[in-house]
């Protein structure tokens, strides 16, 4: 994760391409921004969203012509790759 706003958090990838994980697309809990400390916590689960922290995402959709990414998280504890 890369930034967090009011309206969702950029999560960036090992290649530098950036996209936004919309709050409408974080489904299961409704987030809440907390401006002091950047992070959007789940007012149910208490799960919390934070700069630095390494997601899971798929690309929900991209539009080229506005240089637009879209994704969803599908996990907030991704596989940590083995180093070889």
């Amino acid at each position: 994760i890369s930034s967090v706003t009011s309206f969702g958090m950029f999560v960036e990838l090992d290649n530098s391409i950036e996209g936004l994980v919309h709050v409408t697309n974080m489904l299961g809990d409704y987030y809440n921004y907390d401006e002091k400390t950047l992070t959007l916590t789940g007012e149910r689960t208490r799960k919390i969203y934070r700069i630095g922290q390494r997601v899971e995402i798929e690309v929900l959709s991209v539009n080229p012509n506005e240089r637009q990414i879209d994704f969803v998280i599908v996990s907030d504890n991704p596989k940590e790759e083995s180093a070889e």
